[in-house]
């Protein structure tokens, strides 16, 4: 598996507006963002661009978000990656999925506790 680029965070999320505040958000604490607005082209650009997080919402118009998860967790090159779902809908997770992600906020969250866990999933996935 290729290293990841801890300055990267890929956000797949339809939402214009979250999509807004998580690139002023991000580019501020000097991160890369990329944005994703389907769940089928997640992968690809996970793969692609190997980012340091991901920060997920459940609901997408094309896929579930859960699916979303379980494809990137079971692939090889990218299952280090970590995620940290920011949705509408946390309760959709079931357990097995929430031991596969770094954290679940609840929209609308307290976007500084968000990139916070984003940076700690971040530097406990260089170390390992």
């Amino acid at each position: 598996m290729a290293d990841l680029n801890p300055r990267k965070v890929v956000v797949i999320d339809a939402d214009a507006d979250t999509i807004d505040v998580l690139d002023y958000a991000l580019r501020d604490r000097g991160y890369q963002p990329i944005f994703v607005r389907r769940g089928a082209q997640a992968m690809k650009r996970v793969k692609d661009e190997k980012p340091g997080a991901v920060i997920l919402e459940l609901a997408l118009p094309d896929r579930d978000g859960r699916t979303v998860i379980k494809e990137l967790k079971d692939d090889w090159d990218v299952k280090k990656v970590p995620i940290v779902v920011l949705s509408n809908y946390p309760n959709r997770l079931d357990r097995a999925n929430r031991e596969r992600v770094e954290a679940v906020f609840d929209k609308p969250a307290d976007l500084d506790l968000v990139l916070s866990e984003v940076e700690r999933a971040i530097q406990k996935a260089q170390k390992s």
